[in-house]
Parts: C-alpha cells; sequence; structure tokens
C-alpha cells in the first residue's frame, strides 16, 4: 500500500470544547493523555471558570478563552486554535480508544490528499458503554459502506453517495486537514446540522474522505447532549435537514425522506 503523507503525533491537535462546569471533562481530557501516539492538546472555551482551569492546570494544558461566544462561533474559534496541521474538536464528555489517534493517523498517511479522517463509533448511557450498537449506529454504518473502497472515498460520487439519507459521520470522530477547510467551516444558519452542512460542502472538493471502521470512540448520550436539547427545544434540525437533503435531491423525494428521517429524533 503507498503512503501519501508522513503525519505524526506532533502534527495534530485535539482541542477540548469545553462549557461551564461539566462532570466528564477530566474523564475526557484523561483519554486523550492516555492515547498510544498522545498528540498536542489545548482546551477552549466561552465560559472560563475555576473547574476549568484547575483541570488545565492539572494536566498542563492551556486554555484559549473565546470572547464572543455561542455554540457555532465557539466551534469556529476551536478550529482555529494550534498550528499543526491537523485538528480535531474534541467534546467535553467524549471517550477516545487508546488507540484513536494512532489509527487515524495510519489511515491518513495512506490515503491520497485528504480532506477529513473520521471513524466508528458506539453509545454509551449512563457512563456505561453499550453491549451493541444502537439502530442509529447501525444505520449510519451501513451508509459508510462505500467509503471502504479507497477509489470510493476519493471520488466526489462517492463521498456524496454515502449522504444521500442522512448524516452518518460522526462529528466528535472527525479529523480535519486544516488547509483544506474552508474559511468559515460553520455556519450561523446551520445551527443544529451545521457539521453536516460542512461535509456536505466538503463533499464536492477534490479528495479523501478517509473512514476507519474501528470503534474508536464512545459518544456520551444524556439529557445535556447538544442533539438532544435541540430535538427538545426546536425545530430548526427539521428545516436545516430539509434544506440539506435538498442539495442532494428534488423537492418531492425530500419530503418522502423527512417523513421518515424525521422519525430518528426519538434515538436522541
Amino acid at each position: 500500500m503507498k503512503q501519501y503523507n508522513h503525519f505524526s503525533r506532533n502534527d495534530i491537535t485535539l482541542v477540548v470544547c469545553a462549557y461551564k462546569e461539566c462532570v466528564y471533562l477530566k474523564e475526557s481530557i484523561q483519554s486523550i493523555m492516555d492515547q498510544k501516539a498522545v498528540p498536542q492538546v489545548l482546551i477552549a472555551t466561552s465560559t472560563p471558570n475555576a473547574y476549568i482551569q484547575t483541570i488545565a492546570d492539572e494536566f498542563q494544558l492551556k486554555v484559549c478563552v473565546n470572547p464572543d461566544g455561542g455554540q457555532v462561533k465557539d466551534y469556529n474559534f476551536a478550529m482555529q486554535q494550534g498550528s499543526t496541521p491537523l485538528i480535531m474538536l474534541m467534546h467535553q464528555d467524549e471517550v477516545l480508544h487508546p488507540s484513536f489517534v494512532e489509527k487515524v493517523l495510519q489511515e491518513l498517511n495512506y490515503s491520497k490528499d485528504p480532506i477529513i479522517a473520521f471513524t466508528n463509533y458506539i453509545e454509551m448511557h449512563n457512563d456505561i458503554i453499550d453491549e451493541k450498537a444502537s439502530t442509529m449506529v447501525r444505520i449510519k454504518r451501513i451508509l459508510l459502506w462505500p467509503l471502504m473502497l479507497k477509489p470510493l472515498a476519493r471520488h466526489g460520487f462517492g463521498k456524496r453517495w454515502i449522504q444521500l439519507f442522512g448524516n452518518p459521520i460522526a462529528h466528535p470522530t472527525v479529523v480535519c486537514v486544516r488547509e483544506r477547510m474552508p474559511r468559515v467551516c460553520f455556519r450561523e444558519e446551520y445551527k443544529a446540522s451545521m457539521d453536516w452542512d460542512l461535509w456536505e460542502r466538503l463533499s464536492t472538493e477534490r479528495g479523501s474522505f478517509a473512514y476507519i471502521s474501528d470503534v474508536l470512540l464512545y459518544h456520551r448520550m444524556n439529557d445535556e447532549n447538544q442533539t438532544s436539547k435541540l430535538f427538545k427545544t426546536t425545530n430548526s434540525r427539521y428545516e436545516e435537514e430539509t434544506d440539506i437533503f435538498s442539495r442532494f435531491w428534488p423537492k418531492w423525494i425530500v419530503r418522502m425522506i423527512m417523513h421518515f428521517y424525521s422519525k430518528a429524533s426519538k434515538y436522541y
């Protein structure tokens, strides 16, 4: 297999997006420090407080403070931190498998002109990792099958094919090649679907979506999960996803898809 790149652990920064006083923050950072290939690590927040600073001091991490907070603004701010060619936004309640960084780097190094890399994942409830994948996770895995073929991972058809019936890319697992990102990564008008909006735009660009099928991240599901909050408090996710589906399908097909797709909220 041909090696196209030579990324090492020194070429990737994991920016932990911290908000207020999350009880899982320390566990999340510890899972980064326990990596076989330990990356560069920063904390980004728009809610600086003694709790975050104490944890940062314990791990000797720099805290980058965003003076202009807001969900989308916080993510864009975090994307601007660090100077390495690879960057990942680490959610404050997620847990990484010890091989996450090592295997992502390996996949990126054997991918031609990569744009993003991301991995398989499984959910955890009440701090316990699920024994088997949920219906939602299984559906996403099926949608991602085309990327198991390298030519499709590089071809625009393959990168768009995986998104025809929804967003199968788990944002918490995504590592971005910084130079391939647009000037504005996340757009304010897509608060509930800002990640899918970005993946769709990137799918039209030349280059690869590198997918690692190993389960390398444990995604915590609870009432504080941002997706859960959005489903409970706003209809914007439905409207935004209808808009994104319209980039792939004519309107009459979008209406049919959304009839079934909107039922996905019961899994959050």
